[in-house]
């Protein structure tokens, strides 16, 4: 268990001891504003895409990715800068894992 206390001071040098791509997952989806503001509107996007038989590009989920890194920072007071957390091969992980868990949906159209 990792206490509040035991990352608060860390240098910014140092590595998050969590696994940053899996909580920030966790944050996007649970965090009632940002998921409102942010994720729904951009499933509403993929649904629609999928729905017309067009493509998505993963890429114009990026924006949504580094608002969550940016919340994230904010609220749980991270001493890193957002755009120096994550490397593109993350958030292009985050993105895979997010749309591989959410394909039901997008084919029972609940978005």
């Amino acid at each position: 268990m990792v206490k509040v206390t035991d990352f608060s001071n860390m240098d910014m040098n140092e590595n998050l001891p969590w696994d940053l791509v899996e909580d920030l997952m966790v944050f996007m989806r649970n965090d009632p504003a940002f998921y409102r503001r942010h994720m729904y509107p951009m499933m509403l996007n993929v649904q629609e895409a999928v729905k017309n038989g067009g493509k998505f590009s993963k890429k114009e989920m990026i924006p949504i990715i580094d608002a969550a890194v940016k919340k994230y920072v904010k609220k749980f007071n991270i001493k890193k800068r957002p755009e120096d957390l994550l490397a593109d091969n993350d958030k292009i992980e985050i993105i895979n894992r997010i749309l591989e868990a959410e394909v039901e949906n997008f084919k029972k159209g609940e978005y």
